[in-house]
């Protein structure tokens, strides 16, 4: 069970900051104020299926698209694709939800540059975000830098972009568990979704989990909800399958 006295948030570095090489200088000012822990990171190619995920809350929103390609990397590496990807860090500490939250400041470019004119108050995206002054439209940003809004939000996005294999046995705050079992994924479109999970391999399927292997335990509960055919068919697990099936070269 988590430690009620410690926290954990996700920090993303988007790909503008990326663009413009701004991953150490970012890292080494959320470490010169708050001093947290980094409990886990890497580096993360954005599928349209995470960025989904992520965005959930703005999907009937008009600029929920360009969102989706900002995040994915494709409006600042429109002809590079090998180079789309974002930085993703879960910070632990005391109250670090909270803080790097403030630290950042508001989410729209014209709000840190007012807050810090007006104000006097310097966040992060006051530094390094970008608006075009000229046009009212709030799509078109470069915030440089995304954080976790509440401990609630931090805890489903942290499972999102991370496995429980990704973090030091110390730093995995949030339930998981060890797989005794095979899970494997099959397109079948006779299927009402599309798709099988099974638990005995067939030729043509892919392993998602295998034993011993570390899987939150909410996403170990969906993916056997969905094996045995008990699963809210309206919760879309494309991500999660995505995100735990085994590597192959």
């Amino acid at each position: 069970m988590q430690n009620k006295s410690v926290q954990q948030t996700l920090v993303l570095i988007k790909p503008d900051a990326l663009l413009y090489s701004l991953t150490g200088f970012i890292i080494e000012r959320i470490s010169a104020v708050l001093n947290p822990v980094i409990a886990a990171s890497k580096v993360v190619k954005v599928t349209r299926e995470l960025a989904e995920a992520h965005y959930k809350n703005i999907k009937d929103k008009p600029f929920f698209e360009t969102t989706i390609d900002y995040i994915m990397g494709e409006l600042h590496y429109p002809d590079q694709p090998e180079k789309r990807r974002v930085m993703a860090i879960v910070y632990e500490g005391p109250q670090i939800v909270e803080g790097i939250k403030k630290y950042f400041g508001p989410t729209k470019p014209r709000d840190c540059k007012r807050l810090a004119k007006e104000k006097g108050i310097i966040t992060l995206r006051s530094q390094l975000s970008y608006t075009d002054f000229s046009v009212n439209q709030e799509e078109l940003i470069d915030n440089a830098v995304h954080a976790s809004e509440d401990i609630k939000e931090a805890e489903r996005e942290i499972k999102l972009w991370f496995e429980p294999g990704d973090f030091p046995a110390q730093h995995r705050l949030f339930p998981y568990v060890e797989s005794d079992e095979h899970f494997y994924f099959l397109n079948d479109l006779s299927a009402a979704n599309g798709f099988k999970i099974v638990s005995s391999y067939q030729k043509g399927e892919k392993c998602i989990i295998a034993p011993g292997c570390l899987v939150w335990k909410t996403d170990y509960m969906v993916i056997c909800a969905y094996r045995d055919g008990k699963a809210d068919m309206s919760q879309s697990i494309n991500h999660t399958i995505a995100k735990y099936t085994l590597k192959t070269i």
